[in-house]
């Protein structure tokens, strides 16, 4: 799998393709309490994070290459979230490109899909039990919600236009490459005046962490 191609694939986050392998949309789940340790078995590795008391596994997929797992508020639906957390491999990726070089060419291809401008603001290096990583905010200031007839969704519509960024974490494990993004949509917003910023950036993803990767 090439980088650009890799890349493309980020885009299935958050919307249900019509051409899923292996796809499961997933019923919610009732969870009490605070937030709890959820692990998947990724490829080569086991992912884990915290997620949040309230949230629900709400859709996974396997294909060549490919691993997508979604979650969104119990209330919430995949064509019309206001939170959504998605986590996605790449097999043999690790080797082929560094988790920085990703993250650029997933901000390059992203504007294909932004009809506003978009934000890419990178945080810098990281680790993961580790194994070195990249952060980055990336966001469109005003983003399409359009989705297609699919096997979940009978017929095809469109909604109003809204604000899409999130906080992206890319980690190279033993073999494989791992994606990880929080993302909140609401209101169109300004480019410089976007509603996730450096200063408020880790209270946005202090739910989930701390990620580990085994």
């Amino acid at each position: 799998m090439g980088l650009l191609q890799g890349a493309g694939i980020l885009m299935l986050c958050g919307l249900i393709g019509s051409e899923s392998v292996e796809a499961k949309l997933d019923m919610p789940l009732v969870e009490s309490g605070a937030s709890h340790t959820h692990v998947l078995p990724i490829f080569s590795q086991k992912l884990g994070f915290s997620l949040p008391t309230g949230w629900r596994q709400a859709y996974h997929e396997e294909r060549a290459g490919m691993f997508m797992a979604e979650f969104v508020p119990e209330q919430e639906a995949l064509n019309q979230w206001s939170a959504l957390f998605c986590v996605q491999g790449f097999k043999d990726m690790a080797e082929s490109v560094s988790p920085e070089q990703f993250l650029d060419a997933m901000a390059e291809t992203y504007q294909a899909s932004c009809d506003g401008e978009v934000i890419y603001q990178k945080l810098g290096d990281t680790q993961v039990d580790g194994h070195k990583g990249f952060q980055a905010i990336l966001g469109c200031t005003t983003m399409p919600n359009v989705h297609g007839a699919t096997q979940f969704n009978s017929s095809a519509f469109t909604s109003h236009p809204q604000g899409e960024i999130g906080y992206y974490t890319v980690v190279s494990g033993s073999k494989d490459l791992y994606l990880l993004h929080k993302s909140m949509r609401g209101e169109v917003f300004l480019a410089d005046k976007p509603p996730l910023q450096v200063a408020n950036s880790a209270d946005f993803i202090s739910a989930l962490a701390p990620y580990t990767l085994k």
